[in-house]
């Protein structure tokens, strides 16, 4: 793989240089494309020569030369593919793909917009179109491949880019009684375990502390109820050990569902009062509300770019304290996903769109903890990260490399880690292992303290005429249609002796999710397609944006069959409104 080259049987694909048969090749097809022809294809060939990062990919078999891929790794772009002629060209490309996909993981391709050919087949593959946009003077589509589609094809091939180093991943078990003192204590030994605080923080240094803090659930008619944001304890002594050594300790979070009211989340769980312990040095930072700084994100996979607030950007230390969880989409919501809290709203509400699991490695890309600690004294399983049951596990799991800490945490909770999509992105992108031969676990293992977690239920379930197709779609669409499906089991009504999900309907409504559907799109019928697995069928009904869909854009999606039935609300309706129209000009502007 570090030679460039990458093997498949009967296929090589090697880096190479422009040839002229790959010259003649592209003339020869650009003079059957609509308003391409010579001028098109010398164009896109001098633009190759003169940019130093493009990387052509010459594919082999058996001895001959069968195709090419020029390819762009800052922005993770497959600018061009062509099979070299001769028979079975499809098949030939297919092979291609999963060549480059192997080597390079989630990419994009774009093309000419009147290349109808190369459309069909990328479509076929698993591409979609997500974008048009011109330059050149030419009309273009940009199409993102699906992450269902990357996970299907890659199944059982060794990682795009292997995590070579061995990780240590720590388990401190924390006694039943749970005291502050006997916390305290558990999360010292573990600190010890993982090599001391002085590993990883220096005298003077600035260190942020990232709790979950997701929403107001985990307060229950005044009653804490765990397994819902990390417990404040154990940050409140982590503080206790910082101080001594830190010249400021910052608590900094970003609430994702009450996102306006991060600081009331800091009150209500008493996270106000660890500024006690030395106002001088102790803060609380909303990161909704914090100055922002524009990043570049490496590769530029789904998004070129990402605003981190300032208070994350400018610390010599990140801490990241998340809480031991199901999520009804992610499987997990541990150390991997737990970052996206560190992102302001409008970024949130865009991960969304341009694909949420990608961008939960962008976000590790920009912002590295130093140090994860997962808070399991108190677990959540059932339907997480806010609507579970709590679980008492008595544990805490830490470790410097998020996907090592998942990965272990995951098979304490009777997981496999790569049933996680964002732990599998993760690892397939080279962020961490998830192999045990390459995590070093001290203290009990895993198998002493391993308590299975009851899984969620996922209800996709057809009602009287609301049809849901379903097939292959992976857990975000399904976990996110689910949540949206849910709020229509209940009483309509118009006729309480029936669900909403029943109510009759003049057009049977077709919900379709996943890169494939079990039908003909009936143009007849109410057809409603969800996120960028189904957006080539765009135009044949509603499209729901989304990779997966931002919960609030699938019950406004849902809902918007039922006029009559207010909808349920998931954060702050205004809020909501003006993250749309943010998105709406982000995307004018790209």
């Amino acid at each position: 793989m570090d030679s460039g080259e990458m093997h498949m049987p009967g296929m090589t694909l090697r880096k190479g240089r422009p040839s002229a048969a790959l010259r003649s090749r592209l003339r020869d097809y650009y003079a059957g494309i609509p308003g391409a022809g010579p001028s098109y294809s010398d164009a896109a060939w001098e633009r190759w020569k003169e940019s130093p990062g493009v990387i052509t990919y010459v594919a082999g078999s058996g001895g001959k030369v069968v195709g090419w891929i020029v390819y762009y790794p800052a922005t993770s772009t497959v600018e061009e593919i062509l099979a070299n002629g001769g028979e079975q060209q499809e098949k030939v490309l297919f092979r291609m793909i999963d060549e480059i996909i192997a080597v390079q993981s989630l990419v994009s391709t774009e093309i000419l917009a009147s290349d109808r050919r190369k459309y069909l087949w990328l479509v076929e593959y698993g591409f979609r179109p997500t974008r048009s946009f011109a330059a050149n003077g030419a009309s273009f589509l940009k199409m993102d491949l699906s992450t269902a589609v990357l996970f299907k094809r890659l199944e059982g091939r060794k990682p795009a880019k292997v995590y070579r180093k061995k990780e240590r991943v720590a388990i401190e078990k924390v006694p039943p009684s749970q005291t502050y003192e006997e916390i305290r204590n558990s999360l010292g030994s573990l600190i010890d375990k993982l090599g001391g605080l002085q590993k990883f923080v220096k005298p003077g240094q600035t260190v942020v502390i990232k709790p979950n803090l997701v929403a107001d659930h985990g307060m229950v008619n005044g009653v804490y109820k765990g397994g819902v944001v990390t417990d404040v304890r154990i940050v409140r002594a982590l503080v206790e050990f910082l101080l001594p050594i830190a010249g400021k300790v910052t608590i900094a979070e970003g609430a994702s569902i009450n996102r306006s009211a991060t600081m009331k989340m800091f009150v209500l769980y008493g996270y106000d009062k660890l500024i006690d312990l030395d106002p001088r040095k102790v803060s609380l930072v909303d990161l909704n509300a914090d100055e922002l700084i524009e990043k570049p994100v490496p590769g530029a996979k789904r998004m070129a770019s990402r605003k981190v607030p300032v208070t994350l950007d400018r610390a010599d230390a990140i801490i990241n304290v998340p809480v031991m969880k199901l999520h009804f989409a992610a499987v997990a919501s541990l150390a991997v996903k737990s970052l996206q809290g560190a992102m302001p709203p409008l970024e949130k509400y865009m991960s969304h769109f341009f694909g949420l699991w990608q961008n939960l490695i962008n976000i590790h890309r920009l912002v590295k903890p130093k140090l994860h600690i997962i808070d399991g004294l108190v677990g959540q399983e059932g339907f997480g990260p806010v609507a579970g049951t709590p679980k008492t596990m008595n544990l805490l799991i830490g470790g410097t490399n998020p996907v090592a800490v998942d990965a272990v945490t995951m098979r304490i909770m009777g997981l496999e880690p790569l049933t996680s999509p964002p732990v599998r992105m993760a690892h397939m992108q080279g962020l961490g292992p998830v192999e045990p031969e390459r995590i070093v676990v001290v203290g009990p293992s895993i198998d002493e303290v391993m308590s299975p977690f009851t899984q969620p239920e996922i209800n996709l379930t057809s009602g009287r005429d609301i049809m849901i197709h379903a097939e292959n779609a992976c857990p975000g669409c399904a976990g996110y249609l689910h949540f949206a499906l849910a709020k229509l089991r209940r009483p309509d009504p118009r006729d309480p002796a029936r669900l909403l999900m029943d109510r009759p309907f003049e057009r049977k409504v077709h919900i379709f999710l996943g890169p494939t559907i079990d039908r003909d799109i009936d143009p007849g019928e109410t057809n409603i397609f969800l996120g960028i697995c189904q957006r080539h069928h765009a135009d044949d009904g509603t499209h729901l944006p989304g990779c997966p869909p931002h919960a609030e854009v699938l019950l406004k999606g849902v809902y918007g069959l039922f006029p009559d039935v207010e909808r349920p609300k998931y954060a702050d309706e205004a809020e909501e409104i003006k993250l749309e129209r943010m998105l709406n000009e982000t995307l004018a502007s790209l």
